[in-house]
């Protein structure tokens, strides 16, 4: 399990702008990468802008590493729901 949780935040810091959070281009580019087969229409700009939105919970503009962690919270609990 840890590494599966240096991972994460080694996913996170390896998309992250110097302010250490992501922002459009670069959370775009995180979830084509790295959730293409959890995440459909991971081409579709604006669903994947509709993601970002849902998941920025501060309302900021950015995602942070609380809000990214949030989001793969939920995403494993819908992968542990199908199982």
């Amino acid at each position: 399990m840890e590494s599966a949780i240096t991972k994460l935040v080694d996913v996170f810091k390896s998309y992250a702008g110097k302010d250490k959070q992501l922002g459009t281009k670069e959370f775009r580019k995180l979830v084509r990468a790295e959730l293409k087969n959890l995440i459909t229409c991971t081409e579709d700009d604006k669903a994947v802008d509709d993601l970002k939105h849902k998941t920025d919970k501060n309302n900021d503009g950015k995602i942070s590493f609380e809000e990214y962690f949030i989001l793969v919270t939920e995403l494993a609990t819908k992968i542990y729901k199908l199982q």
